[in-house]
C-alpha cells in the first residue's frame, strides 16, 4: 500500500468514526483528479457533476471494503458521468463502449492549451468511445494501477491491460484523421507522454 493509500485508508477509518475533518481531507486530496475527470468530457456543469460525485463518496462511504478508495470514487464520478450522458442524450441509451464524447458534445475541448499538440492529444481522447477515453485519463493523468482501472471500468484486469494498448493506438489513430499536417502529428505522437503531462498540470488546478 502506497504512502497515498495509507492516509486515504487511515481518513476514510476516521471519517466512518464520526471524524468530519478527516472526510474534508479526503475530498480536499481527491477534488482534483475529480475535476480533471469531467473536464475534458462536458463543456458545462462540471461543478455540479464534482459536487454530486462527492455527495454520493458520503452516502457510500460505508460500501468501501478491501479496495482503492480512488477506484471507488472513480467509479463513483463514472456513474454520475453516465447519467448526465443520457440527459444530453435526450433519454437515449448511451454506450459508453461505442460512444464518445466528440458525437454527444459536438465541438472542440473547453480545456484551454497552449500548444497545438495538445488540443490534437485533448481532442483525439474526445474522440475514443467514453471508456477508452476513461482509460487512457485514469492511467497517465491519475497513474491508477490496471486494476484499479479495471475495478473503475467494471471489467477484469487482464482486460484492462489488454485495452489500455488497444486505446493508446486507438488514440494515434484519432490523431491522425484530425491533424492538421504529418509534422504535428508526428511531434504529438513521438512525445505524447509528455503533452499529457503537460494538460494534467493544467487541469483540475483552478479550483
Amino acid at each position: 500500500m502506497t504512502a497515498s493509500e495509507q492516509r486515504d485508508s487511515a481518513d476514510l477509518a476516521a471519517w466512518r468514526g464520526g471524524d468530519a475533518e478527516a472526510g474534508e481531507q479526503l475530498f480536499d486530496r481527491h477534488a482534483d483528479a475529480i475535476a480533471r475527470f469531467f473536464e475534458n468530457k462536458v463543456r458545462e456543469g462540471a461543478e455540479d457533476l464534482i459536487q454530486a460525485t462527492f455527495l454520493r463518496m458520503m452516502e457510500g462511504r460505508e460500501r468501501i471494503l478491501g479496495e482503492s478508495f480512488r477506484a471507488f470514487i472513480f467509479g463513483i464520478a463514472r456513474n454520475v458521468l453516465r447519467e448526465h450522458l443520457r440527459e444530453l442524450a435526450r433519454g437515449r441509451n448511451v454506450d459508453p463502449s461505442v460512444d464518445s464524447m466528440a458525437q454527444l458534445a459536438p465541438g472542440p475541448s473547453a480545456v484551454v492549451v497552449m500548444r497545438q499538440e495538445h488540443q490534437l492529444m485533448l481532442e483525439g481522447l474526445r474522440r475514443l468511445s467514453i471508456d477508452d477515453q476513461i482509460l487512457l485519463e485514469l492511467f497517465y493523468w491519475e497513474e491508477l494501477r490496471t486494476h484499479e482501472i479495471a475495478r473503475v471500468l467494471d471489467i477484469p484486469p487482464s482486460s484492462a491491460r489488454r485495452r489500455l494498448t488497444e486505446a493508446r493506438t486507438r488514440l494515434e489513430e484519432r490523431m491522425a484523421e484530425i491533424a492538421t499536417s504529418p509534422q504535428l502529428l508526428q511531434r504529438t505522437t513521438r512525445h505524447l507522454e509528455s503533452w499529457i503531462d503537460d494538460v494534467r498540470r493544467v487541469l483540475g488546478t483552478h479550483r
